[in-house]
């Protein structure tokens, strides 16, 4: 998956599939750096087209809840890269914050 980390194990195959959409690449740059030094595996991905962003990168990764990935996104994204980013689902790419 190119520069991503490998979504692995360490979420249960159970979980649902979130999508971390941004308004610039600094953000999704940014973040990506704070998912790794928090453990969590994720995948960068291309802005699915269903989602208006201004940067053509996200981030996809699993939680077991819409409220667990709030909460994860919240603790980790800090600074001007929580003003730049929005979690989706990503089936059907409803926007969840």
């Amino acid at each position: 998956m190119g520069n991503s980390q490998e979504m692995g194990n360490q979420q249960e195959a159970g979980d649902a599939l979130f999508v971390l959409a941004f308004d610039s690449t600094h953000a999704a740059m940014a973040v990506q750096v704070a998912f790794k030094a928090a453990g969590r595996s994720f995948a960068l991905i291309p802005t699915p087209r269903e989602i208006s962003a201004g940067c053509g990168m996200s981030l996809r990764f699993k939680a077991p809840s819409v409220a667990q990935a709030q909460a994860f996104v919240a603790e980790t994204v800090t600074g001007d890269a929580a003003r730049c980013a929005a979690l989706y689902e990503a089936k059907g790419y409803t926007k969840v914050s």
